[in-house]
């Protein structure tokens, strides 16, 4: 009886895998498919054959087994409308763009694309890079906007998915990415604003609150961004004396002292010898010399130093919030608010690109764009300023 069984199904097996002459004729660049399932698996794959005589296979993640050939349809129509182009499941995919593409970028730009994808996971899922069009950028706006996203945040997503659709397209994965309409209205200024002397000093006013017994140093590390314009993150790779890795500082004591930028740790990603603002030269001369060792800022907490990005920028903003400085509707002063503080003084004391350089910008529209001619009021004081006791004496041609 079991013998008979046994024979029957193998017998149905045989007969449910045939080369499916009927559905044969509709692909144009498959010659054969077939469902396969091996010895201890419980998932279906599909083996197929192209023109060229390359045998693939892909997974349709299914059980049963008439399941199995509609999704082993649906994935062969992929791969016969995209010809010789290889086929990827969008998580596939996106696996290879971080080894291959970004596996040189900087940190914040990895974690900012996964991000987007799991955002894009989330609200609008997608199994192949083939279904990203650009009604799923559309799609995707409209439930970002409705969790309540601003449209700098919707663009930035947009903006890492778009990158990787570009790459596809580069290397042959896809033959043409999507091209979804512009966002209407995208803010182009900064999400904060510079602070006022008056405003900082009242923020370091609260660190034995915030850090305690560490209030000490923290103050010198505040008063060396304020003064410096450096980026939360890069305080953790400056370094007193030369590194194989990392930005450091070039002849502290002589006239005129230099930092090294490494592009490894920059967001810009090019190396270069920038000058120091005298002001932060002297504030770094004020550390005594037998703790200019390892990097500049040191973090210290409860338990030791800290080389955590987040956790060092939620007690400065813990320190906004507790002076009560605002800087947006919801939102208080953090630590990128003393680099913008840094660009508003010095771009009413040098030319555009002059401050471009001081900010490390790759363009100096960016420069324009966040510093020049945003504070009207330091602006107007610069001029009366300079006006004083010249006279109407019109200038010699």
């Amino acid at each position: 009886m079991s013998s008979k069984a046994t024979g029957r199904q193998k017998a149905r097996v045989r007969k449910a895998i045939p080369t499916r002459d009927r559905e044969q004729r509709v692909f144009t660049n498959i010659q054969r498919w077939t469902l396969i399932r091996r010895k201890g698996a419980r998932l279906y794959q599909v083996r197929y054959i192209l023109k060229d005589g390359t045998v693939r296979e892909k997974a349709t993640k299914e059980t049963v087994r008439r399941q199995a050939e509609r999704r082993a349809m649906e994935i062969l129509r992929e791969i016969d409308e995209a010809g010789c182009l290889e086929v990827y499941g969008w998580m596939e995919f996106c696996a290879r763009y971080e080894v291959e593409h970004l596996g040189n970028r900087p940190f914040k730009t990895r974690e900012a694309f996964k991000t987007a994808v799991t955002r894009l996971n989330s609200l609008c899922p997608v199994r192949f890079i083939g279904d990203i069009q650009a009604q799923t950028f559309v799609t995707f706006a409209v439930r970002l906007r409705a969790e309540g996203k601003s449209e700098a945040t919707i663009q930035a997503y947009r903006d890492h998915i778009m990158a990787s659709l570009r790459w596809a397209e580069e290397v042959g994965v896809i033959k043409q990415r999507p091209k979804p309409p512009r966002l209407s209205r995208v803010p182009t200024g900064s999400r904060g604003r510079p602070l006022t002397l008056e405003e900082f000093e009242r923020m370091l006013s609260f660190l034995p609150e915030v850090v305690g017994e560490h209030a000490g140093r923290w103050k010198w590390n505040l008063e060396a961004m304020w003064l410096s314009g450096f980026r939360l993150g890069e305080t953790f790779c400056l370094h007193w004396d030369r590194q194989v890795e990392g930005h450091y500082l070039i002849g502290l004591d002589s006239e005129r002292p230099k930092v090294f930028i490494d592009a490894n740790a920059e967001k810009a990603f090019r190396n270069r010898i920038l000058p120091l603002t005298p002001d932060f030269v002297d504030h770094l001369r004020t550390m005594q010399a037998n703790r200019r060792n390892g990097t500049v800022w040191k973090w210290p907490l409860s338990r030791g130093y800290t080389t955590n990005v987040k956790t060092v920028g939620k007690r400065i903003s813990a320190l906004g919030r507790l002076a009560n400085i605002k800087t947006g509707k919801a939102s208080y002063a953090s630590a990128h608010d003393l680099r913008r503080s840094f660009g508003s003084r010095w771009a009413v004391k040098v030319q555009p690109f002059v401050l471009r350089t001081l900010m490390r910008h790759a363009s100096v529209t960016t420069t324009e764009r966040f510093y020049v001619g945003t504070d009207a009021d330091r602006v107007a004081d610069a001029l009366y300023a300079a006006a004083e006791g010249t006279g109407l004496e019109p200038a010699i041609p």
